[in-house]
């Protein structure tokens, strides 16, 4: 935001002057919308001003003036020349005594330009050019100066009723409002001497009658107002100096600390604090613009890449790594979780939405295609994310890896399984055994039972179990699968014997029909085969089943 004093009648040199402001204004391509605010108005203001105003309704989308007639401070022929080229004028009057309309508040807006006059002219030819006032004209950019934006939302909350012509005591000038106003005495009357137009020395909206002494109005000048201009400061020249070589190794040793212990991004705040800090601020400043402008000594760049120096700043391209390098270090995590005994890494593109992996599955996929040159995937593929997969020997076409352990197919074989899953009709199965994933699983439960039974942590690692067994659950399915089918088998011949008991309890055996027949056949063929089959329990690895006849009842002829 820029603020300039605009005073006039003590200094009648001064360029800066509100009625030569105001016509710039009306004149410049930078507004579209004028709003004024006049306690008062006379003939001679609208005439000085009325050429520039109607040169801008060529291109203004909107210019209003919004005046008042308290203490009869407004003349008649200054509306009359309003209505009469046709600028649109509210007139404001509240009846309350002693309440008097005074703002002078002059506003054009623009979709890149806003500028804002306030102090103590009114639309008169005093007011504008001849009266000793004083007033404060702030230029700022529509949409990027916060502050400008700050004080024109107070303004425009505190003249809402006004703007949005709301208010009760707002209404619309025209030839029948005049006549009302004349009526009412509120206006007052401007003579003429000869060809000269006069008007009060003071219309202040004070005085008690027409008595005061009247000045004759002159021709003025506005052609020589000033027009917003916003001019950039000059951007000094920078070179690396001798002082520069002299003071590189201290501050890069100092910036480094800063890196550790602040901010990992290496992005050095522009809001320093301390002298040191500001030292270091001027000196990652002047690194970045010396690396622009392809001026920085070949050794220090070096040196500042060696420390992975943010050459972009602040700029769009960093903040995409910083957040690049946060899902990077996901994948590390990843692989020191899953196989950080592998030499390589490898993350397949999990097909499963709720795999806690899925997110970095897919990433991993994205960053394929951007190496590629897939234009698909933006934005393009940078060094520094070459070095950094690199790094952890990423691997980027399986059938490729070579040396890859064998263990990297861990996750391969669990992406196979989630496809599995994904047909319905499996729910509550598992893949044959004559099939690679099915053998794989069946190995994965055979490993999980035996390191719990044997104490040991060395068959398959927590977190495998983890993706695993979500995974199985999710979809019906325990580890101990064949344990889990014998049990559920047993809890259906179970389910079969307790209706049987209540069907005999009340007697409904005369009269069923023949499919009733046919399923109380099928329940009484299932507690036969349970009773059969509990003979052949009696060793250590059936046993357990004894526990679940016993806890539902069944009587079984106990070894």
């Amino acid at each position: 935001m820029k603020a300039k004093f605009l005073g006039h009648g003590l200094d009648t040199k001064n360029k800066f002057n509100v009625g030569k402001q105001l016509a710039v204004s009306f004149a410049s391509p930078k507004y579209d919308t004028f709003n004024g605010f006049v306690a008062f108005a006379a003939i001679s203001g609208v005439r000085l001003l009325a050429p520039y105003i109607k040169k801008a309704q060529e291109n203004y989308k909107q210019i209003r003036f919004f005046i008042g007639v308290d203490n009869r401070g407004t003349s008649k022929e200054a509306l009359e020349q309003l209505i009469n080229e046709n600028i649109e004028t509210y007139i404001y009057h509240d009846t309350r005594e002693y309440i008097t309309y005074h703002p002078k508040l002059f506003i054009f807006e623009g979709e890149k330009h806003t500028r804002i006059i306030m102090g103590s002219s009114n639309l008169t030819s005093s007011g504008i050019k001849n009266n000793i006032e004083a007033s404060i004209q702030l230029d700022f950019f529509t949409k990027t100066d916060n502050q400008g934006k700050k004080v024109l939302g107070e303004i425009k909350e505190y003249f809402e009723d006004l703007l949005n012509l709301s208010s009760t005591k707002l209404r619309l000038l025209d030839s029948k409002l005049l006549k009302e106003l004349e009526s009412q005495n509120l206006l007052f009357n401007q003579s003429k001497r000869g060809d000269k137009i006069t008007e009060p020395k003071s219309i202040d909206g004070s005085k008690e009658n027409d008595q005061d002494e009247s000045i004759e109005v002159s021709e003025f000048d506005l052609d020589s107002g000033i027009e917003q201009k916003h001019l950039k400061s000059k951007i000094r020249e920078r070179h690396f100096t001798a002082y520069d070589y002299e003071r590189f190794e201290i501050l890069l040793e100092r910036y480094v600390i800063y890196k550790r212990d602040v901010n990992p991004s290496g992005i050095v705040s522009k809001h320093p604090e301390t002298d040191e800090e500001r030292e270091l601020f001027r000196w990652y400043q002047k690194m970045n613009a010396l690396y622009n402008k392809n001026e920085l000594p070949q050794d220090i760049e070096d040196r500042l890449k060696s420390v992975d120096f943010p050459f972009a700043g602040v700029g769009r391209l960093r903040k995409r790594l910083i957040k690049w390098d946060k899902d990077f270090e996901k994948l590390v995590d990843y692989k020191n979780k899953v196989n950080p005994n592998s030499n390589f890494t490898h993350v397949p593109q999990f097909t499963d939405k709720l795999n806690p992996y899925y997110k970095l599955g897919t990433w991993c996929a994205y960053q394929k295609q951007r190496r590629k040159g897939n234009p698909n995937y933006p934005p393009p593929w940078t060094q520094h994310e070459e070095d950094k997969m690199n790094s952890i020997n990423f691997v980027w076409e399986p059938s490729h890896a070579g040396g890859r352990s064998s263990d990297d197919e861990w996750t391969d074989n669990l992406v196979t399984l989630e496809k599995y899953y994904s047909k319905k009709v499996n729910y509550k199965t598992v893949p044959s055994q004559k099939t690679r994933v099915g053998h794989w699983v069946n190995d994965q439960m055979t490993f999980k039972v035996r390191q719990e039974r044997e104490n040991r942590t060395d068959l398959i690692s927590p977190i495998r179990i983890e993706m695993l067994g979500d995974l199985l659950a999710r979809n019906g399915i325990e580890w101990e699968w064949e344990k889990q089918k014998h049990r559920e088998g047993i809890e259906k011949k179970l389910n079969s014997w307790r209706k049987i008991q209540e069907i005999d309890k009340i007697g409904k055996n005369n009269y069923l029909t023949d499919k009733e027949k046919k399923e109380i056949k099928k329940m009484r063929d299932d507690v036969a085969q349970l009773r059969s089959q509990s003979k052949r329990w009696n060793n250590d690895k059936n046993r357990w089943k004894y526990e679940i006849l016993d806890k539902a009842g069944f009587p079984y002829d106990k070894p």
